[in-house]
């Protein structure tokens, strides 16, 4: 199994960072966890239409999360091998009408692909599965609930959001998306043993969250979603914090980083 950072930035692209997305490559077929822009062109210039993309996972709907979505399709539908043009993207369920709507206005109604799209929405619980692996959503707590604004403009926003656990090859990954300030919710995700898990570091303190995960069943550990402290010459104080207290392997994701697994 093979798992590319494409992009470890937070809310915003820097020289060297861009929205965060996550390409899993497992026996012949790919996976994709959220599509910050942008995907489809990072894809394009490191030729990885290749194995087959079969499904999307958006952890929630914040832009730097599901910005490519448009020419991620665009792309896919003329990249994608003609006999494995079928992509699933599964999406927060608030969100799924909205996205349909949003495609359509853009004259890419799924019905009118060359091949098969389908906008599956997420609740908490068993999301995906197929003969290469099953997917649980876990509420991450990020986008905490309904924001009173968007209720008072009959908007749809629920407020969710999640992390996916993943069951692939006999190995359990993790990937907690956006997190609150208090990590509630990390609890869940790492409650059981992971071979891997892919956590975030912009909306969550090092030195609060550090210590928490450290005595986790955890095999390894991956920092993305950088925020703006720990680039630069700051990633050596995020890497000091974690010698200090991780007794497991971890490493801070750059954009393009290739772990096997």
């Amino acid at each position: 199994m093979l798992i590319t950072t494409l992009g470890t930035s937070h809310g915003n692209h820097t020289m060297t960072r861009l929205n965060s997305s996550t390409l899993i490559h497992t026996d012949g077929v790919g996976y994709l966890v959220d599509c910050g822009e942008p995907v489809a062109a990072t894809l394009e210039r490191t030729g990885r239409w290749t194995p087959p993309i079969r499904a999307l996972f958006v952890t929630h709907m914040h832009a730097d999360h599901i910005g490519g979505l448009a020419e991620l399709v665009n792309m896919y539908f003329k990249r994608g091998e003609k006999a494995e043009r079928n992509l699933t993207c599964c999406l927060p369920a608030e969100a799924v009408e909205s996205i349909r709507r949003y495609l359509e206005a853009l004259y890419m109604a799924p019905e009118l692909r060359p091949g098969t799209l389908r906008l599956q929405g997420v609740d908490p619980g068993p999301c995906y599965e197929d003969d290469r692996i099953s997917a649980t959503a876990i509420f991450s707590g990020h986008l905490g609930g309904p924001d009173n604004s968007h209720a008072e403009a009959g908007l749809r926003n629920q407020g969710q959001s999640f992390s996916y656990i993943f069951e692939i090859e006999g190995k359990r990954i993790a990937f907690t998306g956006d997190l609150p300030r208090s990590f509630d919710h990390l609890g869940e995700v790492v409650s059981e043993p992971l071979d891997l898990l892919v956590m975030e570091m912009t909306h969550i303190r090092p030195e609060e969250v550090l210590p928490f995960v450290a005595d986790k069943p955890v095999g390894k550990l991956v920092l993305t979603h950088i925020h703006d402290p720990w680039h630069g010459p700051g990633e050596n104080v995020l890497r000091d914090m974690c010698f200090e207290h991780l007794p497991y392997p971890f490493v801070i994701a750059y954009d393009g980083m290739e772990l096997e697994l």
